[in-house]
């Protein structure tokens, strides 16, 4: 379904990708994983072109593009069936919950208002927050507010859900209200890619592990194989340094 290869990124003389290769199917639950700076965010956001590649090549069912040679409409594309779920919310302040919900169906996908708010009210429900439909971001905790953007992305019925470390910004009480949402959006069967410091999250939730380190895909496999039998001394000791604090 998915397909990055040799996908290399630098930020002036900061090679921050090196070489990225990875292969995602159709339902894979994918949580990336990894020390801070190694480039998880950064990979997460060269799906959509949120971040630029300098080289190496996307495809994405049947739209295929080179990096190095940018094709406007393969972006296009590709943005359309993809959201992402971002570590500050990334709400409108001056709408309500609801109309943040809706605001993509309307403005993106030209869907009128009634259908579009038809659609944000079975999402609110989805994530639990029918109640505060109408409230505004002001008035909610940060769960509330991750869990908006989560109904939001989820209203335009993506194929594929990128979550970037979605509870990075919570305080540890508002945490578990995410997680929940998250884990019910991946049983659902939606295609997930998820870069989170949440270990034992990632270990119940994805059918895959992939372990970032210095820009490139140190180690790829099942939960147990990542978690129980690492391959490599530099993955058994970021495991053991991550679960201490866990």
């Amino acid at each position: 379904m998915l397909e990055l290869k040799d996908i290399k990124l630098s930020y002036g003389s900061t090679q921050v990708l090196n070489g990225v290769n990875l292969s995602v199917k159709r339902g894979d639950v994918v949580s990336i994983i990894g020390p801070s700076g190694t480039g998880k965010t950064t990979l997460l956001k060269c799906i959509n072109y949120l971040a630029k590649p300098t080289s190496g090549t996307i495809t994405f069912d049947k739209v295929q593009m080179d990096y190095q040679r940018v094709d406007k409409t393969a972006v296009q594309a590709i943005r359309l069936r993809t959201a992402m779920v971002f570590q500050q919310f990334n709400v409108f302040k001056n709408m309500t919950v609801i109309e943040n919900v809706m605001d993509p169906l309307v403005v993106v996908q030209r869907k009128s208002k009634d259908e579009a708010r038809a659609i944000a009210l079975q999402e609110l429900e989805r994530v639990g927050l029918t109640a505060k439909r109408d409230s505004y971001p002001s008035q909610l905790s940060g769960g509330q507010l991750q869990r908006t953007g989560i109904a939001r992305a989820l209203a335009v019925q993506p194929d594929v859900m990128l979550f970037d470390e979605p509870t990075s910004s919570l305080d540890p009480e508002l945490v578990g209200e995410v997680l929940k949402v998250i884990k019910d959006v991946a049983s659902s069967g939606m295609t997930s890619l998820l870069v989170t410091h949440e270990m034992q999250f990632a270990k119940n939730i994805s059918n895959r592990i992939v372990f970032m380190d210095r820009g490139v895909v140190a180690a790829d496999g099942s939960p147990t194989e990542i978690f129980d039998s690492p391959t490599s001394p530099r993955l058994a000791q970021f495991l053991n340094s991550e679960l201490a604090f866990q």
